[in-house]
């Protein structure tokens, strides 16, 4: 997996590092090393970040979390038979969930 983009998610939802640790349930310095590529992130933190919000292009990078996105939305519209009232980004969110439940 690519770097994650934590700069972008943390402007995008208005939120500092030290935030970001309290939504964690880490140390402020974990996040720290987060963001500078020092250290991964576990992955129970990945599904809260994608809880959170953080887009496919932010989790793998903008090739691939495009990608990613257009995979989760086409397979969840073949499985619809119902009228969609979901937005793009709530099936997105569930559609990473659902995959890294898998993994």
């Amino acid at each position: 997996m690519s770097k994650i983009d934590f700069l972008s998610f943390m402007s995008r939802q208005k939120i500092s590092q030290t935030e970001l640790a309290s939504l964690l349930d880490v140390h402020q310095s974990a996040v720290s090393q987060y963001v500078s590529g020092k250290s991964g992130v576990v992955f129970d933190k990945v599904e809260k970040l994608v809880e959170l919000g953080i887009t496919p292009e932010e989790l793998f990078g903008e090739v691939a979390g495009k990608k990613m996105r257009e995979t989760i939305i086409k397979d969840y519209l073949s499985k619809s038979e119902e009228t969609i009232n979901k937005n793009s980004l709530e099936i997105v969110k569930e559609g990473l969930i659902e995959i890294l439940k898998k993994v």
